[in-house]
C-alpha cells in the first residue's frame, strides 16, 4: 500500500510541473509576424548615363544671289521635303526698278525662288523677317535629316566591357517618353580627362527630337534570368549594412536568424545570392525586426 501511496505522490507532483511548464509557455511573449517565399525571377541592374541628340547630317540654305526677303514660306520646326519652295528673294535691281517694272510679261522678274535641298526639319531660320537684305552665300536657314538623328553616350571606360552585351538601351527623355535605341561603335577616340568613350546610339523613332536636348540611357550591367528573390522587408542588416540576415520559420512557432548573401535589388526586391532558400521555406516578412535567433512568434493567418 505504501509503495502504492509514494507512486500516485509521484505521478500528481509530475503532472503538476508539467502543467505549470505549459502555463509559462502560454504566457511567453510571441511577435506576431506575417510570412512569404522566395520568387524566381529576372533581375536587371542598369546604369543611368547621360546621352545628348545630334543630327549628324544638316544642310544650310543659302541665298544664290545678293537681295532682300520677298516670302518666307517655313517656320522653325516645319517639316520640309525635298524641292519644297522655302523662300523667294527680290534682287537689287527689282528693288531699285519699284513700280517701273509694270510690264505683266516681267512681273516674276527678278525673284528667285529657293528651295529645300533635302528633306528634314527646320532647325534654325536666321532669316524669316520680309524686307531684311541679305548677302549672297548668306544663311537662310538649317534643314536636319531626321533620319541622321543619334544619341551621343559618354560611357565611363570600366563600363565599355558591357555594350558588348547590350545591343539595345533605352532612351528616357525629358518628359519621360521612352525610346529604344541600338548601340554602335565609338565614334571619336577617348576622352582621357573624363575617362569615357563616346558611343552613339540610334534611336529606332521618326519623331523629332531637338538637337543638343540632353536625355538619360540605360546601360544594363547585370542582368539574371533566374534570380531567388525576396522583397525588401523580408532582409535585415546592421547599421553599417554589410552583414544582412532574415528570419526563416522553422516551426509553427519558432523563427530563426539565417545570414544572407545578397545581390542587386530594384523597387520592391532584392536578389539573394546566398543560401539557396525552396519555394517551401517561410521567410517573416513583418514583425521580423529585432528578433534575436530562435525567437518564438505567432504568424497571422
Amino acid at each position: 500500500m505504501r509503495f502504492i501511496f509514494f507512486s500516485i505522490l509521484i505521478i500528481a507532483s509530475f503532472t503538476a510541473c508539467n502543467h505549470k511548464q505549459n502555463n509559462q509557455d502560454d504566457v511567453t511573449p510571441r511577435s506576431t509576424v506575417s510570412v512569404t517565399t522566395v520568387q524566381t525571377g529576372i533581375m536587371v541592374h542598369s546604369e543611368q548615363l547621360s546621352a545628348t541628340a545630334q543630327y549628324l547630317r544638316h544642310n544650310t540654305v543659302t541665298a544664290p544671289v545678293a537681295g532682300y526677303v520677298h516670302f518666307v514660306k517655313i517656320n522653325f520646326n516645319d517639316r520640309v521635303t525635298k524641292g519644297q519652295l522655302l523662300y523667294t528673294l527680290e534682287t537689287k535691281e527689282r528693288k531699285a526698278l519699284g513700280n517701273l517694272n509694270s510690264d505683266e510679261t516681267n512681273q516674276d522678274y527678278g525673284l528667285i525662288n529657293v528651295y529645300a535641298p533635302m528633306s528634314g526639319v527646320v532647325t534654325a531660320i536666321p532669316q524669316s523677317q520680309t524686307g531684311v537684305f541679305v548677302a549672297e552665300g548668306g544663311a537662310l536657314c538649317n534643314i536636319s535629316d531626321i533620319s541622321s538623328l543619334y544619341f551621343q553616350l559618354n560611357i565611363p571606360y570600366e563600363y565599355s566591357k558591357y555594350v558588348k552585351s547590350n545591343t539595345y538601351c533605352v532612351i528616357t527623355l525629358p518628359d519621360n517618353t521612352n525610346i529604344n535605341a541600338r548601340l554602335e561603335t565609338p565614334i571619336i577616340q577617348a576622352n582621357t580627362g573624363l575617362q569615357t568613350i563616346p558611343y552613339m546610339a540610334k534611336p529606332e523613332t521618326n519623331m523629332y527630337i531637338p538637337e543638343s536636348i540632353i536625355a538619360t540611357a540605360k546601360l544594363i550591367t547585370y542582368k539574371n534570368s533566374d534570380a531567388i528573390m525576396l522583397p525588401k522587408a523580408a532582409v535585415l542588416s546592421d547599421e553599417l549594412m554589410q552583414r544582412f540576415w532574415v528570419m526563416k520559420l522553422v516551426n509553427d512557432s519558432m523563427a530563426i536568424k539565417v545570414p544572407v548573401t545578397t545581390g542587386v535589388q530594384n523597387d520592391s526586391l532584392i536578389e539573394i545570392k546566398k543560401p539557396i532558400f525552396s519555394n517551401n521555406d517561410k521567410i517573416l516578412v513583418t514583425g521580423n525586426y529585432g528578433l534575436s535567433d530562435t525567437a518564438l512568434v505567432k504568424v497571422l493567418k
